[in-house]
C-alpha cells in the first residue's frame, strides 16, 4: 500500500510540471564592446551606402526547463515576494477586449482602478497606463508575412518565447520621464512601480504564460538591451539560462484570470524587484490543434508619493 501511495504521489508530482522550451539570450563576447540591441525601423532608416547595420546583434539559444503548474495553490505567490501573482477579476467589457474604443474608454480605466485598490493598501496611489499589447498564437510562417505596426498595440504579436523583463531600471526611469512630464521629478522621489496586467481573451489551451520566481534569478542572469523604435529608444532585460531558476504557470486560465507581472520597483526593501517571463508551447489534452491563444496586456506605472 505504501509503495502504491508513493507511486501515486510521484505521478501527481509529474503531472504538476511540464517541460518547456524557451529561447534564452546567449552571451556573446562582442557584448563586451557592443551593447545588445534590436532595431524596429525600416532598413533605409538605419543603413548607408557603404554599410548596412544589422537590425539586431542578439543571439538566442533554446533551453528546456521544468515549469511547475500552480493550479490549486495560486494564492501562494505575491508580487513583492515572487515578482508575480494571480488574481480573479470579471471585466465589464470582457467580450470587447479587441475593440479599440472599448479598451481605451473602459478597460484601461477599469484596470487602473483595480491596481489602485489592489496595491494601495489604504494609501492613495497614482496610475498611468503607458502601453498595451494584444497577442495571438497564430502560425509563425503566417505571421512572418504580415507587416506589423509596433506602435499600434492592437496589431497583435506572437507570444514572446524569450525570457525577458519589459523595462530595465534605466528603462523604467526613462518611461517615467517620458510619460509624466513636469510631474516626473516629484513622482520619482516616491515609490515607483511598473506592473504588467496580463489577461487571456479566451480559455488558454496552448502557449500559457510562465513566470520565474524572482528569488531564483541572479543579477548576472539579466542583460540590458536597447530597443530602438521610430519615436523612442527604450531599454529592456533579456534573461540568460540558469539552472537555479524556478518557473511556474497557471493551467487552464480563463477570461477572468489575471497575472500581475512586476516589471520594476524602486523600493530597495522589497525582495522582488522584477520578474522574468515568457510563453511556451503546450498542447493540453488530446487536441491536435488547440485554439489560438489570445491575450491582452497593459503596462501601468504605479506611483506612491512619499
Amino acid at each position: 500500500m505504501a509503495e502504491e501511495q508513493g507511486q501515486g504521489q510521484e505521478q501527481e508530482q509529474e503531472q504538476e510540471t511540464v517541460d518547456a522550451s524557451f529561447e534564452f539570450l546567449q552571451w556573446q563576447p562582442s557584448y563586451e564592446k557592443h551593447k545588445p540591441y534590436e532595431v524596429f525601423l525600416p532598413l533605409a532608416s538605419f543603413s548607408n551606402s557603404n554599410n548596412e547595420i544589422p537590425r539586431s546583434n542578439l543571439a538566442f539559444e533554446p533551453r528546456s526547463v521544468r515549469v511547475r503548474n500552480v493550479r490549486g495553490r495560486r494564492d501562494a505567490f505575491g508580487l513583492d515576494t515572487h515578482g508575480f501573482e494571480f488574481a480573479r477579476h470579471a471585466s465589464a467589457v470582457a467580450d470587447q477586449l479587441k475593440d479599440r474604443g472599448a479598451v481605451t474608454a473602459h478597460y484601461v480605466p477599469e484596470m487602473e482602478a483595480f491596481l489602485q485598490r489592489h496595491l494601495g493598501g489604504g494609501t492613495e496611489v497614482k496610475t498611468f497606463c503607458f502601453d498595451l499589447r494584444l497577442r495571438q498564437s497564430i502560425d509563425a510562417a503566417e505571421f512572418s508575412k504580415r507587416t506589423v505596426n509596433l506602435e499600434d498595440g492592437f496589431d497583435a504579436l506572437l507570444p514572446a518565447t524569450h525570457p525577458h523583463i519589459d523595462q530595465s531600471v534605466q528603462g523604467a526611469i526613462s518611461r517615467v520621464r517620458r510619460h509624466m512630464g513636469d510631474e516626473a521629478d516629484r513622482l520619482l522621489k516616491g515609490r515607483v512601480r511598473i506592473v504588467n496586467i496580463w489577461r487571456p481573451l479566451a480559455p488558454v489551451r496552448s502557449w500559457p504564460l510562465a513566470l520565474c520566481d524572482a528569488r531564483t534569478v541572479d543579477a548576472n542572469d539579466l542583460v540590458t538591451c536597447d530597443i530602438v523604435r521610430r519615436r523612442y529608444v527604450g531599454e529592456t532585460y533579456f534573461g540568460k539560462y540558469n539552472a537555479a531558476q524556478e518557473w511556474h504557470y497557471l493551467s487552464d486560465m480563463d477570461v477572468d484570470d489575471l497575472v500581475l507581472v512586476k516589471v520594476y520597483d524602486s523600493d530597495p526593501d522589497v525582495p522582488a524587484k522584477c520578474c522574468l517571463h515568457a510563453s511556451f508551447e503546450l498542447h493540453a489534452g488530446a487536441e491536435s490543434q488547440p485554439p489560438v491563444r489570445e491575450s491582452i496586456e497593459l503596462r501601468i506605472l504605479v506611483f506612491t508619493e512619499s
